[in-house]
């Protein structure tokens, strides 16, 4: 079974989040699919942690290392798509991204991120996670 993870589930089990043992149990056996911007995004939540000061660079460079061990099939975006979605919902591109993604190629979304869980609702995608 495929199933597209997006960056809340992902974070949750390289920063060792409370989600994190749900999300192993999830995709246990399952191919994990993302948009090929997945890690400029974990990149990007990396460093926000680190101007919240809530990890330290060794723990941040790390988890970086711990995601790139991840087998992720990185799949392309049709960004126009996206747009879309992201215009309709007014909502940042990276998400808009995942539930594109998700839609178009009717997987299930894993997700802790609670807007992109009612947007996939709204769009017929099926939600796992938060």
């Amino acid at each position: 079974m495929e199933m597209i993870l997006d960056a809340s589930a992902i974070m949750a089990v390289i920063v060792k989040e409370p989600e994190r043992e749900k999300v192993i149990q999830l995709t246990k056996g399952a191919i994990i699919v993302s948009p090929n911007m997945v890690s400029y995004e974990i990149a990007n939540g990396l460093t926000k942690m680190m101007k919240k000061k809530v990890i330290e660079k060794e723990r941040m460079i790390n988890a970086f290392r711990h995601y790139k061990k991840i087998p992720i099939k990185q799949i392309e975006v049709d960004f126009e798509k996206a747009l879309e979605i992201a215009w309709d919902y007014k909502i940042y591109s990276y998400d808009a991204c995942y539930l594109e993604s998700a839609k178009r190629l009717g997987l299930p979304l894993l997700t802790f991120d609670g807007s992109i869980a009612r947007i996939g609702k709204e769009l017929g995608i099926n939600i796992i996670g938060g």
